[in-house]
């Protein structure tokens, strides 16, 4: 869930002032007769330091990297960069599973493309961490599509640095990562601009869905070989953006990229989690955009 916001500012908010500590969990079973069988320094808690709210629980080996710090590297990177000098910009702290996992979004409105006239695209930069070890301390740049009031993650472009929990962000590493991925997010632009131009049918549509992200193992309760349910929200999905954008592989990319990045739209269980399901939609759309079925688009 979104925590905080602010605008031209990189500041580390009330919400992220705080920092972990890891608890061996045999002590803590010894002092309330709970836990018996967990050898000494094979697992931890994670918890708050100033509130001892639990976490998680982890190995031994691992070692938390403050969320805080994970912000200050982040923010020395992009003034070191020289991104923070081209304009105004967006920041956005989100907060998952409690306190599980992170993700601080710095949205650059003045650093654009436009595919379409009119269809403004703009560069986003991300730290991302976990004080589960679920997720390792990441950086990623995206292009972020206006037309969507919530933004739009284009899958087909990630330039990703992975960093392992046992060492912090490098500053001149991750310096170096936005240059580059910012050269990058130019670099889009007339591909974007060729999918506008590339016409598509509803036909051709939903033969490659239906062989790629919608298939899935026929059952005697559901002899179809196809997710029909996911099928028919995304041709929806599909024709929402066609009526703007026409019968192109504009619309059909931002159609895949809606579902992709706004699970909430789209009707899983109840107890679903959003932000694990938008991690994996979004790696099903890069796998799909390596297909020979995506790929019969430009032959």
């Amino acid at each position: 869930m979104l925590i905080h916001t602010q605008e031209n500012n990189l500041s580390i908010p009330k919400e992220l002032d705080w920092e972990t500590e890891l608890i061996d969990v045999k002590k803590i079973g010894k002092n309330q007769n709970i836990i018996t069988d967990i050898p000494e320094g094979k697992h931890h808690f994670v918890v708050r330091k100033d509130t001892q709210e639990y976490i998680s629980m982890v190995g031994s080996t691992y070692k938390p990297t403050q969320y805080k710090d994970i912000c200050e590297k982040q923010a020395q990177g992009l003034e070191k960069s020289g991104l923070l000098n081209k304009g105004n910009f967006t920041c956005k702290d989100f907060m998952f599973d409690g306190y599980g996992k992170f993700k601080r979004t710095v949205t650059f409105k003045d650093i654009t493309i436009e595919p379409k006239k009119g269809d403004i695209v703009n560069f986003q930069q991300s730290a991302i961490s976990s004080h589960d070890g679920s997720i390792p301390n990441t950086t990623d740049a995206t292009p972020n599509r206006l037309a969507c009031l919530n933004g739009m993650v284009s899958p087909v472009f990630k330039v990703i640095e992975t960093f392992r929990h046992t060492r912090r962000f490098d500053i001149e590493i991750l310096t170096d990562i936005y240059k580059k991925s910012t050269e990058k997010f130019f670099e889009m632009e007339p591909y974007f601009a060729d999918m506008d131009k590339m016409r598509v049918s509803e036909g051709q549509i939903q033969s490659a869905l239906k062989e790629t992200i919608c298939k899935r193992k026929a059952t005697k309760k559901k002899p179809r070989e196809h997710n029909e349910k996911l099928l028919e929200w995304l041709m929806t999905q599909y024709l929402t953006e066609a009526s703007k954008l026409g019968d192109t592989m504009w619309a059909f990319y931002n159609a895949l990229t809606h579902w992709a990045t706004h699970p909430e739209n789209f009707e899983y269980k109840e107890n679903a989690k959003l932000h694990n399901l938008e991690r994996s939609n979004t790696d099903k759309v890069l796998v799909f955009m390596q297909s020979p079925q995506f790929k019969s688009f430009y032959n």
